[in-house]
């Protein structure tokens, strides 16, 4: 005697293949697959920088990174990517949105208390860097006035970026500090005010 009959999976109104798609599944699936072609991006760029890829998809006090790079000169580095394939000057791109550095900024915070010497130097590749104005500007000033971040660069539109990567990977003796980066310039009318664009919070 069968208390609870089970239908074909055919006929079953609960069963996967009926559901209708789940819009935040496939928004997610997408943003994914952008950042794992970010991630390929990324590496091609730190490799024409002068850097050998010694690992990826690494993880450090439980947090992942995206690799570990090492240049000519001996220089190893922690690698975290975050970006979009897309170029266009969308506002909400690689590390303009809030809550993106806000996230990162854990993270490299987290390393930079637990681990300091023993983890080696942290680099963000990005697609887009934010606009000096964004709080999530301010929020990456900050990390390297902490020390928990070496250098920031964007994979387009970031010359001056690409060359620090080059002297990073190559100089010999090693830089022995992160170099100067307009990333790192302080705007003072930021740091006075709270800023509460939609930009910066995401639209909401």
């Amino acid at each position: 005697m069968t208390l609870f009959p089970v239908p074909p999976c055919g006929d079953d109104p609960l069963y996967e293949g009926d559901l209708p798609p789940d819009p935040v599944s496939e928004s997610q699936a997408r943003a994914s697959r952008d950042g794992r072609e970010f991630d390929i991006e990324a590496f091609e760029y730190l490799e024409r920088a002068g850097a050998r890829m010694v690992q990826t998809r690494v993880r450090v006090g439980g947090h992942p990174l995206d690799a570990i790079v090492e240049g000519t000169n001996g220089l190893r580095f922690h690698v975290d990517a975050h970006g979009t394939p897309d170029r266009a000057l969308r506002p909400q791109a690689g590390m303009r949105r809030q809550d993106t550095m806000l996230k990162f900024g854990y993270k490299a915070l987290y390393l930079h208390l637990q681990f300091q010497a023993r983890v080696p130097r942290l680099l963000l590749v990005t697609s887009h860097m934010p606009s000096p104005h964004l709080s999530s500007a301010r929020i990456l000033r900050e990390l390297g006035a902490a020390n928990a971040l070496w250098d920031a660069v964007a994979v387009t539109g970031d010359l001056a970026g690409f060359r620090r990567l080059q002297r990073y990977f190559t100089s010999e003796p090693p830089c022995g500090e992160p170099l100067a980066a307009p990333w790192r310039a302080a705007n003072d009318q930021l740091d006075l005010a709270v800023t509460s664009s939609a930009d910066d919070m995401g639209g909401r």
